[in-house]
């Protein structure tokens, strides 16, 4: 009616004007044929009446792109698009995160106020393909090689992080039979944090464990220690690749479902197998972290077990700290019987002091027996060890129930004081930490004098001293912490001793 009426341009005119592209138009950056998309692409779209004739580049630099540039929008599924280049004839974009992983999600283009109508693009994950590195057999390692394209593939290495069973975004499902097949379920938890800087668009962020050098097999994963394989049969898997590491996280990368049998395997050839891998065991951290120790945890069993406890006394700190978390993977009733036995016969380390820890409820009825093995440690000529051994009684004397036991915080405490000159003489700063946060929680005078003297030797433990006097909180520490006001310190100042703090942390001593 207005166009008639010639009110407004001529009905013709502004159809023309309206943005226009077909799917077919909507392509992968530098692709010459139309592919499913995915979040994080970069994308162009041509068209018709698009933008300004002249055309509009974003900002060098701007991160991220904007979601209008030159009067020019694109939303995709509702979402908006990050803007790079716009033109009559040719959009240049980034996929929002939002986008969807799979499915279709419409296309809307606006310029000058006037949209596009909606145009349904497809979209999917990457394909990666996958397959068994060897035969399938019951209570034997299965590795999957799984192929990723570029540059996802460079967020696979195992270990993925610390933990033996933890793939990040790289996850597995599996049926059997046909029908769903259950992942163990881990008997505890314990705490985690993921490692390494992350990357949008990568598999689980795009986070590995740093690790020395490469592993012979970077691109495998031991699928038997998130599935245990105890019954022949016939099996499917597939992987999905996620942008990160929980629930809700967008699928970056999938494949096919991969059918495979599993076969019997008689124990005689198992036992044999273990045999061999005991006597050919490598000596490379990163080949033990590799392919070594996730392979002996398909069956985390009584034979297996001290075939594992020998790497909790290795010479790197990694392969210590995969081995300590391993022991998740056995029986409760196991650990708890056989880890105060190998305490005292090969000593505490850093790491068997955190396992005593987190599992004090399990261990607190051996606790008296566990304290008796750990001080004679104290005296080792290996800092691992009586490192170690400061550090599982700091956390014992701190975490366990003491009312069965009265008198063992007070031997404890001797057994520190018996030592202590000798510790801070070494200047050693792993023997020097656990002795800072165990005289900490001791608060008394002797303690009080020993952590000033860490504090006057200079070493990089001063601080962590000084923050253990403020837990001890001596009114006549106050004016000497005071002339160590920095931000760590007069946080730690505040708690102790509230307002009697205030001169001392604005410098008024």
């Amino acid at each position: 009616m207005l166009c008639a009426m010639g009110l407004l341009l001529p009905c013709a005119v502004f159809a023309a004007e309206t943005p226009a592209f077909t799917a077919s138009s909507v392509l992968p950056a530098n692709a010459a044929q139309p592919e499913p998309l995915r979040q994080f692409m970069l994308v162009s779209i041509y068209g018709h009446h698009l933008g300004p004739d002249s055309g509009c580049t974003t900002d060098r630099g701007a991160f991220p792109a904007p979601g209008e540039l030159c009067a020019v929008s694109v939303t995709i599924g509702g979402r908006p698009a990050g803007l790079l280049y716009v033109q009559e004839r040719q959009i240049n974009l980034r996929v929002p995160a939002a986008a969807p992983a799979e499915g279709m999600a419409d296309f809307v283009v606006t310029y000058n106020g006037l949209s596009s109508a909606p145009v349904p693009i497809a979209f999917a994950p990457l394909t990666a393909s996958i397959k068994l590195t060897g035969p399938a057999y019951i209570n034997m390692p299965i590795w999957v090689d799984v192929d990723l394209p570029e540059p996802q593939s460079h967020s696979l290495r195992y270990p993925i992080t610390i933990w033996p069973a933890d793939f990040g975004g790289h996850q597995f499902e599996v049926r059997r039979n046909g029908v769903d097949f259950p992942p163990i379920q881990p008997a505890d938890s314990f705490p985690k944090s993921f490692s390494g800087p992350g990357g949008l668009g990568m598999i689980g962020g795009g986070s590995l464990l740093g690790l020395p050098h490469e592993p012979k097999n970077r691109s495998r994963l031991p699928l038997h220690l998130i599935y245990r394989f105890d019954r022949p049969g016939l099996y499917a898997v597939r992987y999905t690749g996620y942008e990160g590491h929980g629930a809700g996280s967008q699928v970056l990368a999938r494949s096919s479902w991969l059918q495979f049998e599993v076969r019997d395997y008689p124990p005689s050839k198992r036992a044999a197998w273990l045999a061999e891998m005991r006597k050919t065991a490598p000596s490379d951290p990163v080949e033990l972290l590799s392919d070594f120790l996730p392979s002996i945890l398909v069956v985390p069993d009584s034979t297996v077990l001290p075939m594992v406890e020998e790497y909790l006394y290795n010479s790197n700190d990694l392969v210590r700290k995969y081995t300590m978390y391993a022991l998740y993977a056995f029986d409760d009733d196991l650990v708890v019987r056989e880890i105060p036995r190998l305490v005292e016969k090969r000593g505490p380390t850093d790491e068997l002091a955190y396992l005593l820890s987190w599992g004090r409820n399990k261990f607190q009825p051996q606790v008296t027996t566990l304290v008796h093995s750990i001080v004679k440690y104290l005296d080792s000529a290996t800092p691992l060890l009586s490192a170690g051994a400061l550090q599982a009684l700091y956390f014992i004397k701190g975490g366990y129930d003491w009312k069965a036991n009265p008198d063992m915080p007070a031997l404890m405490d001797n057994e520190i004081a018996a030592r202590a000159n000798r510790f801070i003489e070494t200047r050693d700063v792993t023997i020097l930490q656990p002795l800072a946060l165990y005289l900490g929680i001791w608060k008394s005078d002797k303690s009080r004098d020993l952590l000033w003297r860490i504090v006057e030797q200079g070493t990089t433990v001063r601080g962590q001293a000084l923050i253990c006097l403020t837990w001890i909180g001596d009114p006549r520490d106050l004016p000497k912490l005071g002339s160590y006001n920095t931000g760590e310190i007069d946080y730690h100042l505040n708690l102790a001793y509230g307002a009697a703090a205030g001169p001392y942390l604005k410098g008024q001593k």
